[in-house]
């Protein structure tokens, strides 16, 4: 049997990707941005994929989550921001990314339930005159254009979160179809074993592995990679729960999820 996993071509994945030590035959990566792999596992057409949290919430009863495992963030995450040159408070415009949910339901609720704001949203199309618009970036881009320089603001959304609410933000959970999980249960726990132990190596040899990438420099990626969580703990549900009842308040989700692991 292969193993379809979707896979998101990010900086941040780095951490899970056991290529770094050696090739399985069983596995096949498929590749796509956040939504895209969404859309994928929640139409069966991989088996097990790094997806939004906001996804599980939105869809929890189709699948299961492999547990100790996410991308997270204490404070700052760099790889998700609201870039503007003038103040947030001055902006009637948001500009957001089609490429993450959790990250466009985030922005939502940041700027309505803290800043007591309300702002028009549109989709971003593409990246010309970016400079003169507010825009939500996601992953490698929002990375790039941080470091550019060419914005005056910088709002990192799970900072944002953490300083309203003294919790990590999740933004990625690894999740299986729980079908495929109740018909292949062993290889699905062989699979998240090697995602830990994958981890585990890569962090022990982080400064042999890491390599520039999507022209980020190495450095940086170094400070990044160390700088995000990829635990799920008490405090991580805590959050999900948290940013769940969000969703529901703003009416942007129908009811509470589930929270389910697979055993």
């Amino acid at each position: 049997m292969i193993l379809r996993v979707g896979w998101i071509n990010f900086v941040n994945t780095l951490p899970f990707d056991f290529e770094l030590f050696e090739k399985k035959e069983n596995i096949k990566k498929i590749y796509g941005s956040p939504a895209k792999i969404n859309r994928l596992l929640y139409s069966s057409k991989v088996d097990i994929g790094l997806i939004s949290s906001a996804e599980y919430i939105q869809n929890f009863n189709k699948y299961l989550i492999l547990p100790d495992l996410s991308i997270s963030s204490f404070k700052k995450v760099h790889s998700v921001v609201i870039l503007s040159n003038k103040p947030l408070n001055d902006v009637d415009i948001i500009y957001l990314t089609k490429k993450s949910k959790t990250s466009r339901l985030l922005t939502k609720i940041l700027i309505k339930e803290f800043l007591k704001k309300d702002v028009i949203y549109k989709n971003l199309e593409n990246y010309s005159d970016l400079e003169k618009k507010t825009v939500l970036l996601i992953g490698d881009n929002a990375i790039r254009f941080s470091l550019d320089k060419k914005f005056k603001y910088i709002y990192d959304l799970s900072e944002l979160w953490y300083r309203e609410t003294g919790l990590p933000f999740v933004f990625a959970l690894w999740c299986v179809n729980a079908d495929f999980y109740n018909k292949n249960r062993y290889e699905v726990k062989q699979f998240f074993n090697l995602l830990k132990l994958t981890k585990e190596k890569f962090f022990n040899q982080i400064d042999e592995l890491i390599k520039p990438f999507n022209n980020i420099p190495k450095d940086y990626i170094k400070f990044y990679l160390q700088s995000l969580d990829y635990g799920l703990d008490e405090k991580h549900l805590e959050s999900l729960k948290l940013f769940n009842e969000y969703l529901i308040k703003h009416s942007l989700v129908k009811e509470k999820a589930d929270f389910k692991f697979i055993k």
